[in-house]
């Protein structure tokens, strides 16, 4: 898998917990201390995001980081 299918489908994985919880993505961002068009880069795989900040978006979704990475090849 290269970094940009990568990229979307984590994601991906990001909208979808964030819609099973009825989180919007402005919200979500305001959890985050981010703006919502960065959010939604996020979402859309356009930002490769570090570690670290992927910790804080499982933390504002309150799922555990390995959550955000659960995702098929």
């Amino acid at each position: 898998m290269n970094k940009e299918v990568l990229l979307i489908k984590i994601g991906d994985r990001i909208r979808e917990l964030r819609t099973e919880r009825g989180i919007s993505q402005a919200e979500l961002a305001r959890r985050c201390d981010r703006e919502r068009t960065w959010m939604g880069r996020i979402e859309l795989g356009k930002i490769n995001s570090s570690i670290y900040v992927l910790h804080i978006i499982a933390e504002a979704l309150e799922v555990p980081l390995y959550e955000l990475t659960d995702i098929e090849d």
